[in-house]
């Protein structure tokens, strides 16, 4: 299997697409603006800004803010293979048109009433036109593709590659893919020169892992939104991707000091919770109370710490309360500048701190545990 790290994968968000499909969410023009320089700040590789439609009023001035405002930044718009979207979307200057077409009988028969030979068709037409109206690059999305006869997917793929799409884009539209499916449908378009990519949807909870995975064998490209904000359950999550990408796989080409304080503000906006122990970042996934954590941790922060809390801009809190041992209280102690105990004196200490802890209902102060240890 080839590794990610042996490649330079990229990230396409799609907050401001995909993301803003969660039921009840809409961002405002000067937030889309403030979400596009908080990617722009990531090192994200591509934001895909919106949908390619008439309709969508914001969309020729979010085109025009990021070719002003970021004139190095590559975004996309994605586009139905409809020929009045495709050549407004060429109109506003994208870096990349990705066109949509359904690759499952059941979306081409019940959603468009249509069938193979017409998605075929269109398909091919669809591409020629958007790089007769000047587009730079066109990318193809097949969606549904996990539920599709993959005889067929892969016939889409090659009218693609003919036409002159640059990559494929394989969507889980209703997450049903496991890691190990999603290297067997990875697999199905062996022999390709388009660059792949993965769009994974979270339905069965495994969305960041499919696409993990997916950058893992062969995709390039991985599709995220911020807080996995999406249709249904979401889609990958943003901060659970990169991060570790840039952990696990040695990737030094995202800056993740700005995703906590981006996090929360798209929170915010869209009117989402994150929880305490959110992964990435949670307020408390930094915290620590429990006695032998605590000593791994003053010891080497590596033993109980997956990275270090600075590369997101973030801090580390060592708690001292009701879980607390003796060695991370006479550690604390030290930190103090306060001469540790004998054993015993540090064990009625330990009580005493424990106690305290339980009745306050929270772990203690500094000041508070500075009086104990001076106070008989």
């Amino acid at each position: 299997m080839k590794k990610c790290a042996s490649r330079a994968v990229k990230i396409i968000d799609t907050t401001l697409r995909e993301g803003e499909q969660s039921p009840g969410v809409f961002f405002a023009l000067g937030v889309k603006k403030n979400i596009i320089s908080g990617l722009v700040g990531l090192g994200i590789d591509e934001i895909e800004i919106g949908v390619a439609c008439q309709e969508n009023g914001d969309l020729n001035i979010l085109a025009d803010y990021v070719r002003t405002v970021h004139p190095h930044q590559v975004f996309s718009l994605w586009c139905r293979c409809r020929e009045a979207d495709i050549l407004h979307g060429a109109s506003l200057l994208p870096t990349c048109l990705s066109l949509s077409i359904p690759a499952s009988d059941l979306h081409l028969e019940k959603k468009l009433g249509k069938d193979r030979k017409w998605a075929l068709k269109r398909l091919r037409r669809s591409i020629g036109q958007a790089l007769a109206a000047g587009v730079p690059k066109v990318s193809v999305g097949l969606e549904d593709v996990s539920r599709a006869d993959l005889e067929y997917a892969r016939e889409l793929a090659q009218v693609a590659e003919e036409a002159g799409a640059f990559r494929l884009r394989l969507a889980d539209t209703v997450g049903i893919c496991t890691p190990s499916s999603m290297m067997r449908l990875l697999d199905g378009f062996k022999g390709l020169t388009m660059e792949m990519g993965v769009h994974c949807h979270n339905d069965f909870g495994m969305a960041t892992a499919n696409t993990i995975t997916g950058l893992d064998h062969s995709a390039l490209w991985g599709d995220v939104t911020l807080l996995g904000l999406g249709e249904r359950a979401g889609n990958s999550r943003l901060e659970e991707v990169l991060t570790f990408l840039t952990v696990e796989k040695n990737s030094g080409s995202y800056d993740l000091k700005g995703l906590p304080e981006l996090s929360r503000m798209v929170a915010e906006e869209s009117g989402q919770e994150i929880s305490p122990s959110c992964p990435i970042i949670g307020k408390n996934i930094f915290s620590c109370e429990t006695g032998i954590h605590l000593q791994g941790i003053m010891a080497d922060p590596a033993t109980y710490e997956p990275f270090d809390p600075e590369l997101i801009g973030a801090r580390r809190s060592l708690l001292i309360g009701r879980k607390a041992g003796r060695r991370s209280i006479a550690a604390t102690l030290g930190r103090l500048g306060l001469p540790a105990p004998d054993k015993s004196g540090l064990t009625r200490l330990t009580r005493r701190i424990r106690s305290l802890a339980v009745e306050e209902e929270r772990a203690l102060a500094d000041h508070e545990i500075r009086e104990l240890a001076i106070c008989p």
